[in-house]
């Protein structure tokens, strides 16, 4: 009898406990910043910076593709130089699914990107457009853009929070040394 009761209580703490310590958990990982966010609040860093043909500088300047290689670099994801090698990376996403951190690219005709940028969410890209010469917040609907939007390409799975891509970028450097 005296078994039970203890059972019972021990029961009843846990149940009075759990909802707070989940409620805790919740709170913890809703203030830690996602890779999304993190890229996003990154990017929106480089606004500004000079468009420079084949440039991959944070001070002299970028070109998209330059751009786009850089921001990824910086959350330890490796991607290819160029927009036509960039298009590989990922899994393609539809333009009704697009996620923050997500690339998308446009082309003048065919298969072959000719500009790459990064959405930033609310039907806005961020990019290094060389008319504008330098990078900029373009909407996704604008007419020139719209028309010529090729895919979409997702790099940043749900499996990769920021201390998963430190993990790995040692694990890479500890096993290059």
């Amino acid at each position: 009898m005296e078994r039970q009761r203890m059972l019972a209580l021990v029961l009843v703490l846990i149940l009075l406990i759990a909802p707070n310590v989940l409620l805790v958990a919740e709170e913890l990982s809703a203030a830690q910043p996602t890779v999304r966010q993190k890229l996003a609040s990154m990017a929106r860093s480089f606004l500004g910076l000079p468009y420079r043909w084949g440039g991959m500088s944070e001070r002299r300047g970028a070109d998209c593709s330059g751009l786009v290689k850089m921001l990824f670099a910086k959350l330890y994801i490796e991607l290819p130089r160029s927009s036509r090698e960039q298009i590989h990376s990922g899994e393609e996403v539809p333009m009704a699914k697009l996620e923050t951190g997500d690339l998308v690219f446009f082309s003048n005709g065919g298969n072959v990107p000719m500009h790459v940028g990064v959405y930033m969410g609310n039907h806005q890209f961020l990019h290094a457009e060389k008319n504008a010469g330098r990078v900029i917040i373009t909407e996704m609907n604008e007419p020139w853009y719209a028309r010529r939007f090729l895919t979409a390409r997702r790099v940043i799975g749900p499996w990769q929070g920021i201390a998963a891509l430190k993990a790995s970028a040692e694990r890479l450097d500890s096993v290059a040394n």
